[in-house]
Order: C-alpha cells, then sequence, then structure tokens
C-alpha cells in the first residue's frame, strides 16, 4: 500500500509533464524584415522594439523607414498557433498622425527579402496608437 502512494503522486506528474502545452510545441523562427504600406512619411510614426521577454537587452528602431529588421524566436502551440513559450520576440508600435483612417498591410519577410511569411491589414482610427506583436501575426507552425 506504501508503494502506491509514491507511486501515484510520480505519475500524476510525469503526465502533467508529457500532456503540457509546451510538450506539444514547435519552434518558430525568424530572421527578416517588416514592410509598412499605406501610409506616407507624414502619416504614420512609431517604432520597433526587439526584446526577450522582460524587456530587457532591447533593441529600438524608429519608424519611418517603412521596412525595419525583425527577429522573433518563440514556441507556438501546433494546435492554436498561440505562443507558449517566447525567447525573443519584436513589438510595433504605430500612430497615425492624421485626422483621417489609415488602412495599413504589415507584411513579414524572410532574411533575404524575397518570400513572404506573413501579411497582416489593420486599420488605424485617426490619432490612434497600437502596439502588435510579430509573433502573433506569423502563422501556426
Amino acid at each position: 500500500m506504501l508503494k502506491l502512494h509514491r507511486a501515484l503522486p510520480l505519475a500524476l506528474l510525469l503526465l502533467g509533464l508529457f500532456l503540457s502545452a509546451e510538450a506539444s510545441a514547435k519552434t518558430q523562427t525568424v530572421l527578416g524584415s517588416l514592410r509598412i504600406t499605406g501610409a506616407g512619411p507624414s502619416e504614420l510614426v512609431g517604432f520597433v522594439v526587439s526584446h526577450n521577454p522582460g524587456f530587457e537587452k532591447t533593441i529600438t528602431q524608429h519608424i519611418p523607414p517603412f521596412i525595419v529588421s525583425v527577429f522573433v524566436d518563440v514556441d507556438k502551440d501546433n494546435g492554436n498557433g498561440q505562443v507558449v513559450n517566447s525567447r525573443f520576440d519584436t513589438t510595433v508600435v504605430l500612430t497615425n498622425t492624421t485626422a483621417g483612417t489609415l488602412n495599413l498591410t504589415l507584411t513579414i519577410l524572410d532574411a533575404s527579402g524575397t518570400q513572404t511569411l506573413a501579411t497582416s491589414n489593420i486599420s488605424l482610427a485617426a490619432n490612434a496608437t497600437t502596439a502588435i506583436t510579430l509573433s502573433a501575426l506569423l502563422p501556426p507552425p
């Protein structure tokens, strides 16, 4: 009976380890660029921050220009594509400086700049600001 009481908690711990969300995750690493289209230099401003999960050791680039370097290194769940572990990510903060709505297209390109990895269309209201995490834009692995 004593052996059963020791084996049961061990079996439950091992089961939890094998059934966790990270166990079914795949690593997704992107070194490339982000192209923003749909706005002119006087209509859109912002910045891009590449960071680790604690926002330490950050790299910041200003927008415009409308093509910037990006780096993403995350683990995504196979089923729903949600990030379960982030080692390095890139966040884009955009501000519409006009009195009208801007319809923007964000395109993530590979390192050679030739292959489109993801495209997202966003609408930014007049004088509005938004923050977008690039790992959320990438399709599931």
